[in-house]
Parts: structure tokens; C-alpha cells; sequence
């Protein structure tokens, strides 16, 4: 005999006036924004976390194919021996590959294109989880306003709205994964529709592993809540034990676990495949990946059990305190809006998580019976997938995880209205349910805004989208032939998701990819030197080119004579070459050691605005260096506007710069007449000081003169004190020092090089002055000279 269902009061609201039409016809216009927001194609070229994982998820679905039996790798290459090596990237279900393949196959070549593509399809994903829980949420409460409200100020949150749209299997597609089983669990909780539930989880697991959590949730709960009810009622326990045994939340456990096996049972006979059955089962990526992820691997558990650990539940409760504050909301506040995440978590995040969660476990022993259990598997289905993964650390650094602690605050604030029934009355209640409903919508609408449009800048746009062009047309040149790409193809210094393991094999796609290093037979070389004296394809090409026939070290030395037969603009330990929007780095004889330091790159802009402002970045040479010959070569993409300096070099982290390097572009004629008559006009007078540059005070204005003199000679910061007559005059930070700290670099408009001379002109504060101190250093070395100049003003 099967154990009864369990009876349940709430119900389905049906669709029967005008007046029922309004809540999920608001749910739509708020869900249209990400679309109005992100409808510019120049919005999804941008510096965003989770880029890099879109690539390599678009590798994964071109790469997708019946005839392998839908084999998860992200290229594939011949090595020398004409064995074909896999990069094979299994560890996800196979549903989301197949169905971004389905989204992206209309736009052929077009890779800017399918980049669109994939982030729209993402958007509609995420619109369906909206769906999903909204439709849930309903069935619960028994009220569209309240399934409104608690939907989208749910949804609303900082994690949740940033990877909107991030199409890669432990964000977006999770999501609706785990929505779509969460409203299987109540429809079958309400109406006992088993099939449909069984149905919902396996098309859900096809998409992502997170749906486990709502199962799991729904299992525990479901299953405890109908074996004590059974075991209470019944006077032959043995007969009720054994009923127990065909609950069906145990054969939803049964089937869940059959069809997660099986997918992961293809993956594992494809990786077997892959490696021509010379590997072990424990040697698979798949399998690597799940004792990863389970804590299974010793030398993954980093210093024991991460249950016993405070960071592993201060990090969790921290999750679930940014995620429970509307994006728009949470930026502002100090505390609440790291979208990645520090060894230290945020002490008020912690505690507005503590407290959210403590408030949904006591808000469930209030509620009625037959709705506390939908609302726990809502509530708490993330721990329930944060626990078991307890011992993998690398995937609780991951903030999208935040993503699936969403239930919290939606179940909080059913919970909320639902207990404010019983004092103001269902009708008062429903109307503030109106009322947060209504103000759902702007807020969320506020808070795609901010996620899709303000805190994520464009990064040079055009320049992507030519890059992509390009690459395009490699695409179709190259199709079914083996492709060999320098390293030098990789560059974080412009578009950050132009990575050259993820994006090249998604853009090369149908050919076969070998990397600089790989020992492979290449029918075409790809590279970021540019010589036509080699077979070149691509001629007319800005950013990469293919060559036929090439050799990737004789292009290399190529590069070096070509280099070295001009003037570098700066010389150093490596000597540096400015062509245009790129600055190449050139070290012969180079040592290992000379690539171990970061780079630099500060680059101040040349029109208007803050000139001590500048934008920097630091890269790797290993990002996109070649070493060969003992000569070591990198470089650096500059932005796309007009530029006033450069300065580069590299530095040991936490320590000092190991060198640095000065660079100024060309003047023009006007500007160096300009110059040259400012200097003359300066220099006629008396300086009030002489050092390596002699300073001249001329009213509110401090000129600093040298000749002979080249970027050498301005590469150190100039220190700047001023000591005001009254020291009220200073700000009040700045009282208790006594004195301004008006420090400069060498940049246009304060600093020029022209004609052998360096000049530069910093205005002084206009309150009265007593004396100035100033001079130059090398940061993280010694004063170069300095002076003090007494001042009656």
C-alpha cells in the first residue's frame, strides 16, 4: 500500500478577469528590460567575469556533433605522429551544448554574430526561470501580486542579474534548470503529478548539475515529512516501513540519479573513446572533475573538511546576504556588492545572510503545513547543493554560486505576506502584496539597468567586433585543415574574453587547433606578426593573420630582424618598440628569469580631463610571449584614443619595479612650435632652484626645465609639497601633515619631450603659500634630487 499524499489547501489562481492578466503581463515588461538594455550588440563586448566561460561553452557547441556522439571538447589537433590529441571538457551535462548549437548554426561565419546569439539565448533562459518561479510561486501562495513581487525583487539580486546573461552551465542554464524542477516539485506536491515531476528533473539535469540540490531538498523533506506521518498512523510498522520503500520521492531519487549516471556514463565512454581506451576510468577529465567537485581527492580538501570550517559557512551566508539586496540596491552599500570575491568576506553581508536564513527557517514553522514544504525546498535547496561539494575549494570562490541561494529572499517574502494575512486580513494583505508587486518592477527594472548598461564599461567595441571579423574569415579559409596560433594571439591587455585557448577554438571551430608549443602538423600558421615576405593570406588584415606554408619560428626570427633594425622607443631590460596601437617587447640574450615579473602598462590619455589619471594594466609574458633563441618577445595593445605617454615595465608583486621605461608619441609641428616657445620664454628667467631640472616659479605656477634631456630623464615621479601660509587652507584630511601632496608623472598636458628639452608646468594651489619641496623618484627606489624653494605668496 502506498503511503497517502499529503492534503494540500493552496491552489492554482485561475485567469479569469482582465484584472488577472496584469501581474504577468508586469512580469514580462520587467523582464523585457534585459532585452531594451542589452539590445545594442556593443553591450555584449564587454570586460565581464564570466566572458571567458562563454567561450569556452560556444567551443563546446560548435564542436558538437552526433557522428562523436555529442563528445565535449574544445579543439582538436594532429600531433606529430598524425594522432589526433582531445581537449576534452566533459564535466557538464550535454543539453546546453546541443541547444546553443541549435542558436548559433543560422549565423554561419559570422562570429560576432553567434556571440549575440548566445548571449540572447542566456537572456531567454533567464526569462524562463522567471517563468518558472513566478508560475511556483503562484501555486504556493495562491496569489499572482505575491508570486510577482517575490519572483522579480528575487531575481533581482546583485549575483543573479550580473550573470543574466552568462550563458555557461553553472549560471544561466542552472537556473532555469533548477526552476523548471522546483515548479515540477510543486505541481506534483499539489496535484501528485508524478510523471510530470520525473519528466521536468530529467529535461532540468540536462542542463546543469545544480538541479540536484531541489531534488535532493524535496527528497529529505518530502520523504521525512510522509515517512513520520506513515509511521505515526499506522499500527503495523513493518507494513509501513516497507510501503515506505515505494515512496515515490524515492524513486524520484532513483530516476534522478539513473539519468544523471547515464549522462555522465556518455561522457565518460567518450573520453574513453577520445583516449582510445588508454586510460584508466580515475584518469578521465569527467571523472576528475567529479571527485573535484565531491571532495573525494585528498590534495582537494586543502586542510580537512570544509563543513568543520567557519569560511566555508561565512562565505555561504555571505552569499545569501548580497543575494537577498536587489542589485541596484546592493552596489551602493559598502559591504554588499563584491562580484568577486576576497579572502575576507564583508562582516555585513555575513550577518544580513545569517540573519535572512535564520529568518526563513523560523518563518517555516509558522506557515501552514502543506506550504512549508514547497517553501523549505525553495528556501534551502542551495545548501543543500553547497554541501555535498563542501571539500572542493575552487568552486566556493566562484561568486556566481550566489546565484542559487535566489530562494531565500523569494521565500521570505512569502512567507511575510502569508503570516500578515492572519492579523490584517487576506484582503489588506493582498493589497500590499499589490503594492510590492508594483514596486517590484521598477526594481528590477533599475537593477538591469545598472548590471547591463553602468557597471560593466565597453571595452573597445569596434575593435572587438574587427577582431571577431577576422577571425571569421579564417574560419572559412581554414575549415577541416590543422591550424597552428602563436601564443601572441592571446591578449587580456584590450578584450579580456580574448583568450586564446577558449575563443580561438571557438572561432576556429571545424578546424583542427594546435597552440605555439604543441608539436603538431600545421596546414596554416596564425599569428600577430604581420611580414609578407611569408606566405600571407591575409594582407589587408589589422589585428591577426594567416599565413600557408609557414614555419611559427621562422616568423619569429623574422619579427626579431625586423625589430631590431629600428630605434626602440624606450630602451631598458627589454627594449620597446611603439607601431601604432601595439607596444612590443624585445629582450636578446633573454633569460627564464627576465619573464617571471608582471608587466605593466600605465597609459595616460592625451585629450582632456585628469592628468595625473591614467589607465592601467598588468599582464603575464607567459599570456602571449614567445621565447626562442634566447630572445624573448611579447606585447601589449594600447586603447584606441589619442595618447599623451606611456609607461611600462615590470615589477615583482608586493615588491619593487625591476625597471620602467618613459615613452612620449611624436608631437606635431604646431604643438612642438608651441612648446619650443614656452621653453624659451621660461627659460629667459632665474630659476628658483637648480637640479637634475631647474625649477622656475613664476606666480601661481611651478615649471620644471631640462636640456639635454629624453624620456630617460622624466621616467621618475615628481614629488610635489606645498606648505600654505595657514593651514586651514588645506584640506581637513591633510591638517594634520601640515602640507598639499601634489605628486605628478611626466604627461602631456603637464610634461612634454620635444627637441631634445623636457619642460612641465603645475599650477599651484591659489591660497598662500610658505615653502615648496620638490624633486624626483623612482617608485620603490631612491630620490633622484631634490630641492626646497621658500616662498613669501
Amino acid at each position: 500500500m502506498r503511503p497517502a499524499m499529503p492534503s494540500f489547501a493552496f491552489s492554482r489562481p485561475r485567469l479569469a478577469e482582465w484584472r488577472d492578466w496584469l501581474p504577468p503581463a508586469l512580469l514580462l515588461i520587467a523582464l523585457s528590460a534585459l532585452f531594451i538594455f542589452g539590445e545594442d550588440r556593443d553591450v555584449f563586448y564587454r570586460q565581464r567575469i564570466h566572458s571567458q566561460a562563454v567561450a569556452r561553452t560556444l567551443a563546446l557547441a560548435e564542436n558538437s556533433s552526433p557522428s562523436l556522439y555529442f563528445r565535449q571538447f574544445i579543439r582538436a589537433y594532429p600531433k606529430d605522429d598524425g594522432e589526433l590529441h582531445w581537449d576534452l571538457y566533459g564535466r557538464f551535462p550535454l543539453g546546453g551544448p546541443i541547444l546553443l548549437k541549435f542558436a548559433i548554426a543560422p549565423f554561419g561565419d559570422d562570429l560576432s554574430a553567434k556571440i549575440l546569439a548566445a548571449h540572447i539565448l542566456a537572456l531567454l533562459m533567464f526569462c524562463g526561470a522567471a517563468l518558472f518561479a513566478y508560475l511556483a510561486i503562484a501555486r504556493i501562495a495562491g496569489s499572482r501580486w505575491t508570486a510577482l513581487a517575490a519572483a522579480l525583487i528575487g531575481l533581482s539580486g546583485l549575483h543573479t542579474l550580473y550573470y543574466s546573461d552568462g550563458l555557461f552551465s553553472d549560471a544561466v542554464m542552472d537556473l532555469l534548470g533548477v526552476m523548471l524542477a522546483f515548479h515540477g516539485a510543486v505541481v506534483f506536491l499539489q496535484e501528485g503529478r508524478f510523471r510530470q515531476l520525473i519528466l521536468k528533473s530529467c529535461a532540468a539535469l540536462l542542463l546543469g548539475w545544480h538541479v540536484y540540490g531541489v531534488l535532493l531538498a524535496l527528497i529529505v523533506f518530502g520523504f521525512g515529512a510522509e515517512a513520520f506521518a506513515s509511521l505515526r498512523r499506522s499500527k503495523d510498522r513493518r507494513r509501513a516501513l516497507i510501503a515506505l520503500v515505494r515512496s515515490r520521492y524515492i524513486l524520484l531519487g532513483a530516476a534522478a540519479l539513473a539519468f544523471g549516471a547515464a549522462l555522465l556514463a556518455l561522457n565518460f565512454a567518450n573520453e574513453y573513446a577520445a583516449f582510445d581506451g588508454e586510460k584508466a576510468l580515475s584518469e578521465l577529465p569527467s571523472f576528475d572533475s567529479l571527485t573535484k567537485r565531491t571532495g573525494w581527492r585528498d590534495d582537494y580538501m586543502r586542510g580537512g573538511d570544509w563543513l568543520a570550517k567557519p569560511e566555508f559557512w561565512g562565505r555561504q551566508l555571505m552569499r545569501v546576504g548580497v543575494e537577498s539586496v536587489p542589485y541596484a540596491v546592493a552596489r551602493r552599500v559598502d559591504g554588499f556588492a563584491p562580484l568577486v570575491e576576497s579572502a575576507n568576506m564583508p562582516p555585513a553581508a555575513v550577518a544580513a545572510g545569517a540573519l535572512l536564513t535564520g529568518a526563513a527557517i523560523a518563518g517555516l514553522a509558522l506557515v501552514r503545513r502543506d506550504a512549508a514544504l514547497p517553501l523549505a525546498v525553495l528556501a534551502l535547496f542551495g545548501f543543500f547543493w553547497a554541501i555535498p561539494m563542501r571539500n572542493h575549494t575552487r568552486i566556493f570562490t566562484h561568486d556566481f554560486e550566489g546565484i542559487f541561494y535566489v530562494g531565500i529572499p523569494m521565500a521570505l517574502l512569502i512567507i511575510a505576506l502569508t503570516l500578515a494575512a492572519k492579523p490584517l486580513g487576506k484582503k489588506r494583505a493582498e493589497w500590499i502584496a499589490v503594492a510590492l508587486g508594483l514596486v517590484a518592477v521598477p526594481i528590477f527594472a533599475l537593477s538591469a539597468f545598472h548590471a547591463i548598461r553602468v557597471d560593466s564599461a565597453p571595452i573597445a567595441p569596434e575593435f572587438a567586433r574587427n577582431i571577431l571579423a577576422e577571425m571569421g574569415e579564417m574560419r572559412a579559409a581554414t575549415r577541416g585543415k590543422s591550424v597552428q596560433v602563436s601564443q601572441d594571439v592571446d591578449i587580456y591587455s584590450r578584450v579580456n574574453w580574448l583568450n586564446v585557448r577558449y575563443t580561438v577554438a571557438f572561432a576556429l571551430a571545424g578546424s583542427y587547433v594546435a597552440f605555439d608549443g604543441e608539436p603538431a602538423r600545421a596546414d596554416f600558421v596564425v599569428s600577430r606578426y604581420r611580414d609578407e615576405s611569408f606566405n600571407l593570406l591575409t594582407p589587408d588584415n589589422d589585428f591577426v593573420f594567416l599565413y600557408a606554408d609557414t614555419d611559427l619560428a621562422e616568423l619569429y626570427r623574422a619579427e626579431r630582424r625586423r625589430l631590431e633594425s629600428r630605434e626602440p622607443a624606450a630602451r631598458s631590460v627589454f627594449d620597446v618598440y611603439l607601431e601604432g596601437d601595439t607596444l612590443r617587447y624585445l629582450k636578446a640574450p633573454c633569460a627564464p628569469g627576465d619573464t617571471l615579473p608582471l608587466f605593466f602598462l600605465h597609459v595616460y590619455p592625451a585629450a582632456g580631463g585628469d592628468p595625473l589619471g591614467f589607465d592601467g594594466a598588468s599582464f603575464l609574458f607567459s599570456g602571449g610571449g614567445k621565447t626562442f633563441d634566447d630572445v624573448c618577445i611579447t606585447l601589449a595593445d594600447l586603447p584606441d584614443y589619442p595618447i599623451a605617454a606611456i609607461r611600462t615595465g615590470q615589477y615583482v608583486p608586493g615588491g619593487e619595479r625591476t625597471w620602467d621605461a618613459f615613452i612620449i608619441p611624436p608631437l606635431d609641428a604646431e604643438a612642438l612650435a608651441f612648446y619650443e616657445k614656452t621653453y624659451q620664454a621660461i627659460a629667459s628667467g632665474e630659476p628658483a632652484a637648480r637640479s637634475d631640472f631647474d625649477v622656475y616659479l613664476d606666480g601661481d605656477t611651478l615649471s620644471y626645465l631640462k636640456a639635454p634631456c629624453d624620456a630617460n630623464d622624466a621616467r621618475g615621479r615628481f614629488l610635489l609639497s606645498v606648505y600654505p601660509t595657514d593651514v586651514r587652507d588645506l584640506p581637513p584630511e591633510r591638517r594634520d601633515i601640515g602640507h598639499d601632496s601634489l605628486n605628478f608623472d611626466f604627461a602631456p598636458p603637464i610634461g612634454a619631450i620635444f627637441n631634445g628639452k623636457c619642460m612641465a608646468n603645475r599650477r599651484l594651489p591659489d591660497y598662500g603659500i610658505t615653502k615648496i619641496e620638490t624633486g624626483q623618484w623612482i617608485p620603490g627606489g631612491e630620490r633622484l634630487w631634490d630641492v626646497e624653494i621658500v616662498v613669501s605668496r
